[in-house]
């Protein structure tokens, strides 16, 4: 591999409140996929756009197996996931670089289209637990991806046309660079704003913990005691007159603030219940 490896989709761990996220995230003019089950014990939705996708995981609250790593993890920002052409290559050249990845991974998800069922299935490379303090950090291959990139969920009221970055916030900035670029399979970038590892159409951005407080202020995630963690998701806001009405109908379910910086302006949501921040980057 040549190039860093675009990305697949980010993740928000909802733990035992998927119900109410999916509201929220309704409420706030994402289109959402119906809600997903896996054999191993999660339950999902997907908010789909052009190329990637944001996806609400969390578990069954109806008994039954529940998903450890899920479990394990605190609410929020909490999965990194890159799209392979191939699940294998990713899998061989990360074991010969000594990375401590899991075996590869093969799984399919049942759903239902238009009283048809279906099966999207994938294949998966993880690395063992631990590997990343602030979250889950993966690979996914898609073998069915008509079942998810679907001309009736890729549009959304608030105008959100896809992923943008998603915000580091590191106290060891030039070690985590590395092992995120290497994990990318790209290149670390250091400008006047800090690390950042470029994929096509997206960037992870390291920032210290003054950095973000500073940046962010009380809209801020808590760090829960960690070094790392993930502290934001950028995302693409083509309509913001849109998206600014859908925020102000929430009213107190979440806090926002407008920003301007380097010529261009946004907004950054924060969902408190969730310790998640949307970072808004307005597109005209």
């Amino acid at each position: 591999m040549n190039s860093a490896l675009p990305l697949d989709h980010l993740v928000i761990n909802t733990r035992f409140g998927t119900d109410a996220a999916a509201r929220l995230f309704a409420a706030l003019g994402f289109t959402l996929t119906p809600q997903g089950r896996h054999a191993f014990g999660s339950v999902n939705h997907l908010m789909v756009f052009q190329d990637d996708y944001l996806e609400l995981i969390g578990l069954p609250t109806d008994g039954g197996t529940l998903r450890q790593e899920i479990l394990d993890n605190p609410a929020g920002i909490d999965g990194l996931v890159y799209k392979p052409a191939s699940a294998d290559t990713v899998h061989a050249a990360l074991t010969r670089a000594g990375a401590a990845v899991a075996p590869l991974h093969a799984f399919t998800r049942p759903l239902e289209l238009d009283g048809v069922q279906h099966e999207a299935s994938f294949r998966t490379v993880r690395y063992q637990p631990g590997a990343f303090e602030a979250g889950r950090v993966y690979y996914c291959q898609h073998l069915t991806p008509e079942l998810v990139w679907r001309p009736e969920w890729q549009t959304h009221a608030n105008g959100v046309r896809g992923l943008a970055g998603l915000t580091l916030v590191s106290a060891r900035a030039q070690a985590d660079a590395q092992a995120y670029a290497q994990a990318a399979f790209g290149q670390v970038h250091l400008d006047g704003r800090g690390f950042s590892i470029p994929s096509p159409g997206f960037s992870v951005d390291l920032l210290d913990a003054d950095a973000y407080a500073q940046r962010y202020g009380d809209l801020a995630c808590d760090a829960l005691g960690r070094d790392s963690f993930f502290g934001a998701i950028g995302l693409r806001a083509g309509n913001p007159d849109a998206l600014d009405r859908h925020v102000a109908a929430l009213g107190d379910d979440l806090r926002a603030q407008p920003w301007q910086r380097d010529g261009v302006s946004g907004l950054a949501v924060a969902l408190p219940g969730l310790n998640t921040l949307l970072d808004f980057v307005y597109e005209h």
